[in-house]
């Protein structure tokens, strides 16, 4: 059936709304986000109790996770625990406060402050510009360059161990930049104390290049479409789709979990059960990307700050959230669901389609011969934009029972002003950073590099297989037999099981060559054969981070050390670089955990696996960046004793739409298979 523009139009629209929904309370799951009026609630209860001053800033304003244990055993209907988490400052003084708002009493049930420790923040550092254009140093510094104040504005960023400032100060590096031009004023920095609101150092380094350059940035407002669309390709589900949405719970074919959007985290996916012939079976309680950091390689000092911990530091940009863009951010058939985020004064503001809930087009699940079965997968996804670099996180749940976590990169890459203008000239060009005639960067423009990275994202996997308790982690190396009695062809190879009993023997590495993968099983739980039920983790692309262990980086992000790390069940162990990773002096996370050496070999145990990548810039990658995937796959092995797809069949319209090959057709002398 041809349908007309308008209709097509009206059904496209229907498809790409957002629920008619919002969330505005009434939540009845302890997991359940704060709700716009909660989070009103909670500040008016702080203000109220005196606890917060009116001038302080919020890091978080997020639901207070309630037990485990809790949350395993509620029923729905019951009663539970609704409390928030909150986290500000205020830059006058040093440190943080923390405090806890009992919702369901409507009072503050624990105040905390924690000196000498840096919040996070992106909108209100904004006031860089503000102190820096008071100090007459700073103004003779651009105007040596011929630069004059009125016609520059700036940037920060956090500098971490690299400061000078007391510790617990919210010490910051400014940067200037020409107004309507993307690209810095290099070699002049200032280390400057927010919380004084003092410039407490200048560096001003000769010959960097502060010359006006046309680098051809991005600009949403002045994209031209040039280039024709392809013909329409439309995903259309005219008998809806199957799976069904109540509230933040979701279910689809076998599968059922819950999803939250968390201030600080981003997309959280939780309670994840597999219905095996009527059996609901759990698989993870918990699973997130709590951390991420993003490490430039050019020896300059401005570079050297700039390792950007996205999560701990700007909370993912959810401060400046925006919707999904639909047909494209995610298919026309998705579902969008709203999340409600909340600005650095406390106000929360609701994205209409921060996620989408899709079911697409997966292939082939299985096939042999003329015997083939479609695949179908469905899928949650998440984007935000941290400055000027966009990152999708997507869950992909399969029929078979597999988990797929996707990361798409894309967005803008970071540049600087340099003097040489083609590859050729690096040699002779004295005043750029080169390591024997190489640069840290590739030029996408006259005068621009953009330089050398690595992204890290570590997820936080909080595996229940078939239960929280009895859970184990055992590591797969496939091993050659050594030539000789037992291997006379030189052909055999096996796999060697290694179980984890404690925290350290867990930190690890991927290994390609052994086809290392890392199994989680369930001690007491056997398939038909005798073997734990288990998933494993089975890596994707990698890469290994260029910085040593003896770094300043490396002591704030610990857990670039390994790729995988295992650890015993905390409820306060979600941060990996821990909860304020922008402090100076102050260390936290994996490797302050796995100190305790606590037993994992038969346990509630948490998985933690760092996927990275390195990012050397091509110049296809400007303007704007084309999207690359990374991530890494959660497999049954051994969850079950069969494949648990065997007996799906095939969309009734295929079967409708293409009838059997005919042997011999009409007006053809030859056999057709």
């Amino acid at each position: 059936m041809i349908k007309t523009p308008l209709l097509y139009a009206i059904g496209i629209g229907l498809l790409c709304s957002a629920p008619a929904f919002a969330q505005t309370g009434g939540n009845t799951y302890p997991l359940d986000p704060l709700s716009a009026a909660e989070m009103k609630k909670v500040v008016q209860i702080l203000k109220d109790s005196k606890t917060t001053t009116g001038k302080d800033i919020f890091n978080i304003i997020n639901l207070k996770e309630p037990p485990k244990s809790e949350v395993l055993a509620y029923k729905p209907g019951a009663h539970t625990r609704r409390e928030a988490f909150t986290s500000f400052y205020d830059y006058s003084k040093n440190g943080v406060t923390e405090a806890v708002v009992d919702l369901n009493a409507e009072k503050v049930i624990s105040v905390k402050n924690i000196p000498n420790v840096i919040g996070m923040g992106l909108e209100a550092d904004s006031v860089a510009n503000i102190i820096v254009r008071k100090d007459k140093a700073w103004v003779a510094a651009l105007k040596k360059r011929g630069i004059s104040i009125d016609s520059v504005t700036h940037r920060s960023i956090f500098v971490g161990d690299i400061g000078i400032a007391p510790i617990g100060h919210r010490e910051q590096m400014v940067i200037a930049r020409r107004k309507k031009n993307n690209v810095d004023i290099e070699g002049l920095m200032a280390y400057t104390d927010f919380t004084t609101g003092k410039i407490l150092k200048i560096v001003d380094e000769a010959n960097a290049f502060s010359d006006k350059t046309d680098l051809y940035y991005f600009n949403k407002d002045s994209v031209k479409e040039t280039l024709p669309a392809p013909k329409p390709l439309m995903i259309t589900q005219p008998q809806g789709h199957t799976f069904a949405v109540n509230g933040h719970e979701i279910t689809w074919q076998n599968w059922q979990l819950r999803y939250g959007v968390d201030n600080r985290e981003g997309l959280v996916i939780y309670d994840v059960r597999f219905n095996d012939n009527g059996k609901e079976r759990s698989i993870m309680y918990r699973g997130s990307m709590p951390e991420m950091v993003v490490p430039y390689g050019s020896p300059d000092l401005f570079q050297a700050t700039y390792n950007f911990f996205d999560a701990g530091e700007y909370r993912l940009g959810q401060g400046t959230a925006q919707s999904l863009t639909p047909g494209a951010d995610a298919p026309e058939n998705a579902e969008y669901m709203p999340a409600i985020l909340h600005r650095e004064n406390g106000t929360p503001f609701q994205v209409d389609r921060a996620v989408a809930v899709y079911e697409e087009y997966g292939g082939v699940l299985w096939r042999h011969g003329t015997v083939s079965r479609r695949a179908t997968n469905l899928v949650i996804k998440y984007y935000t934009m941290i400055e000027n670099y966009d990152y999708a996180f997507t869950w992909r749940f399969k029929e078979d029972g597999t988990i797929d976590v996707d990361i798409e990169l894309t967005g803008i890459v970071e540049v600087k002003g340099v003097h040489r203008t083609t590859e050729m000239s690096m040699g002779i060009n004295k005043n750029d950073y080169s390591y024997q005639g190489h640069s840290f960067g590739t030029l996408v423009h006259k005068h621009v590099e953009a330089i050398n990275h690595q992204h890290f994202f570590v997820f936080r996997l909080d595996m229940d297989i078939d239960g929280a308790q009895n859970n184990s982690v055992m590591e797969m190396n496939s091993k050659a037999v050594p030539p000789g009695k037992d291997n006379p062809y030189q052909n055999a190879f096996y796999v060697d099981d290694t179980m984890f009993m404690n925290e350290k023997e867990a930190q690890r590495d991927v290994n390609y060559q052994s086809a290392r993968n890392w199994h989680v099983v369930n001690n007491k739980e056997m398939n038909d054969f005798g073997g734990h039920v288990g998933y494993m983790l089975m890596p994707g692309g990698q890469a290994k981070t260029f910085v040593p262990q003896t770094s300043l980086l490396c002591k704030k992000a610990g857990f670039l050390n390994h790729q995988f790390w295992v650890t015993q069940y905390h409820e306060n162990e979600i941060y990996p670089a821990g909860k304020y990773p922008a402090s100076n002096k102050v260390y936290d996370g994996l490797p302050e955990w796995t100190a305790k050496n606590r037993e994992i070999g038969d346990n509630d145990v948490v998985l933690w696996y760092v996927a990275g990548i390195t990012h050397i810039v091509r110049p296809e990658e400007w303007p704007i960046m084309s999207v690359h995937h990374m991530g890494f796959t959660l497999m049954p092995f051994g969850f079950f004793s069969s494949n648990p797809t065997y007996g799906n069949s095939n969309p009734e319209f295929i079967k409708q739409q293409f009838k059997p090959v005919e042997k011999k057709q009409v007006g053809s002398d030859i056999d057709h298979q």
